[in-house]
């Protein structure tokens, strides 16, 4: 089997390690398929998600940095034949005309009322939403550096913070944690429970348990709380206070 194409997925708001990526890629000839949904808004030294592969993708699902009120995303390219070939898969795979299709296509386009909600969106999210969500991930940072393992930027990044995750100790404290931060009303969530190399669906590629031990620990360990731009001081130092007391 010979690899055509790589996948680099940004992560909890931070892009992928591109300046390793891409010139690997270059080098073997890999097409790069940028999944910069929860990217979105980040960058590297001033280049923006999204900016990196030969395509890139995006999602709106809401809880994404830019989300809509339901399903949504984009695709984003300078290739100009990349993006006929998207633009008529977008559409039922159509050619020239509406009625006449030349490959076969989905029915990816986005809604009406979904873009509306989407405008006003992206200029919060340009004109302050970003800012803000840098704003909260410091001050998590503040209040539980030396507690817990905390989330780091590398030099020259900027993270959009689509989630705020902090590492445990193993997955009976984080199940202990979630309990009683949920029975005072602070919800949290697990992003993700399964490696992907341990889903079903992908068994049969032959990577069993073990084969990649520090996505399988993180699987185990990872925690995300509430982050979103519109917090407020008090609601931060009160997911602290309450986490810290369950340590």
């Amino acid at each position: 089997m010979k690899p055509k194409a790589v996948i680099p997925v940004d992560l909890f708001g931070q892009c992928a390690g591109y300046e390793k990526i891409i010139p690997i890629a270059k080098k073997y000839g890999l097409f790069v398929i940028e999944d910069a949904a929860q990217g979105f808004g980040g960058s590297i030294n001033g280049k923006m998600a999204r900016s990196f592969g030969d395509i890139s993708i995006t999602s709106f699902f809401p809880a994404k940095p830019l989300g809509c009120y339901g399903d949504g995303g984009a695709v984003f390219t300078d290739n100009d034949d990349m993006f006929q070939l998207m633009s008529s898969i977008r559409v039922h795979g159509k050619g020239t005309m509406k009625y006449d299709n030349v490959r076969v296509g989905l029915n990816s386009r986005l809604d009406t009322i979904q873009a509306a909600i989407l405008l006003p969106k992206l200029h919060a999210f340009i004109s302050s939403e970003l800012e803000l969500r840098n704003k909260w991930a410091d001050r998590y940072n503040d209040l539980l550096k030396n507690k817990v393992k905390t989330p780091s930027v590398p030099e020259g990044y900027v993270s959009s913070w689509a989630q705020y995750t902090i590492l445990l100790d193993d997955s009976e404290q984080r199940e202990h944690i979630q309990k009683n931060l949920k029975s005072k009303g602070i919800p949290t969530n697990v992003y993700y429970t399964k490696p992907l190399h341990l889903q079903t669906v992908y068994l049969p590629l032959g990577y069993p348990k073990g084969s990649l031990p520090f996505s399988e620990e993180a699987s185990e360990r990872v925690l995300s709380l509430p982050m979103h731009p519109y917090m407020a001081e008090e609601m931060v130092t009160e997911i602290c206070t309450a986490l810290l007391a369950e340590l």
